[in-house]
């Protein structure tokens, strides 16, 4: 009994610095989102491989390091039905926290998918996934889909190392925050990190001339929508977690 409640005391604290995390989790963007265009395209892509028709969708027939485990569908179902919930709950009006909140717990009450919050192999799969999608959007062109797929992975990845593996002790939330509004060059250069292959390559050459900006942790930046020039941040004013 005491190694139980010791457990749900472990639980607790690690869901209480989460909850914290997401409160914090606010961003600016000036440009509305085409919330159902981007879904949209989210299950085109998804849909694709369960049809066998990838080869089709894409001409290059390369998955980026995603390898479709047995239970593909109940992955990449899972990784829609996040994108749904996080979209539906109003990520397009700038609070990320909340969002990514009603994703969470819509999943996690879900049967079929709670499952796959606590088995670290199975959200890794679900980052491959998001990975992938955002290498194929910007090999098409849209950039702004891009964006929210690899914010998304990233978000994953510290999940997995604070709430799973436990090999931190804080969710480091700036990558997100960055990611989800960020230059070509640094979008690119994220998903070049995660991904086998060279698809990107051509279309790093592209962008590795434009300034990289980052988004400011300070709340009370004066900076318009908080975003700065990367080399002028500081660590020691909160511009990086």
């Amino acid at each position: 009994m005491a190694k139980k409640a010791g457990q749900k005391q472990e639980a607790a604290t690690q869901q209480g610095a989460l909850d914290e995390q997401m409160e914090r989790l606010k961003i600016e963007d000036s440009k509305p989102l085409d919330e159902a265009a981007l879904l949209e395209d989210a299950i085109k892509l998804a849909t694709a491989g369960k049809e066998d028709q990838i080869g089709n969708f894409f001409a290059n027939a390369c998955y980026h390091g995603y390898v479709e485990p047995e239970d593909c569908l109940v992955i990449e179902d899972f990784s829609e039905a996040f994108f749904a919930e996080f979209m539906s709950a109003g990520a397009g009006a700038g609070d990320l926290g909340d969002s990514l909140t009603a994703a969470i717990i819509a999943t996690k009450e879900n049967e079929q998918y709670s499952v796959i919050w606590g088995d670290s192999s199975k959200l890794k799969l679900v980052t491959s996934f998001y990975i992938f999608n955002g290498t194929q959007h910007v090999l098409e062109g849209n950039i702004k889909g891009a964006k929210w797929f690899a914010a998304f992975a990233a978000f994953f990845q510290e999940y997995i190392a604070f709430c799973v593996d436990k090999r931190r002790g804080t969710v480091n939330s700036s990558k997100m925050i960055e990611l989800a509004s960020c230059d070509e060059h640094t979008l690119v250069k994220y998903l070049k990190k995660n991904i086998p292959c060279n698809c990107l390559e051509e279309k790093y050459k592209e962008v590795k001339s434009i300034t990289k900006m980052g988004v400011c942790r300070n709340e009370k930046c004066s900076l318009p929508n908080r975003v700065v020039e990367r080399s002028k941040m500081l660590y020691c004013t909160r511009c990086r977690a």
